[in-house]
């Protein structure tokens, strides 16, 4: 069984929260392969679960850009 690198974002949970996120995604050239909604909150945040074709770039535009990027033990805690 193979594992597929994923990330977990935290997205505001209102209208336009996950455009703001594919809008900073789009002008860095950074292409999501697929998402998920995962079914939990955090404050007024959703968790998204995304796989990109740079992951490592996507961390790093994300999280300059303000986004709060989960670690796997925070994911697992839920």
């Amino acid at each position: 069984m193979g594992k597929t690198e994923v990330v977990a974002l935290e997205v505001p949970d209102r209208p336009g929260g996950l455009g703001g996120i594919l809008k900073v995604l789009h002008e860095a050239g950074i292409n999501v392969e697929y998402m998920y909604a995962f079914v939990q909150r955090s404050g007024d945040n959703a968790i998204i679960i995304f796989r990109f074709d740079e992951t490592d770039k996507a961390i790093s535009v994300l999280t300059g850009a303000g986004v709060r990027v989960l670690k796997g033990e925070e994911v697992y805690a839920l």
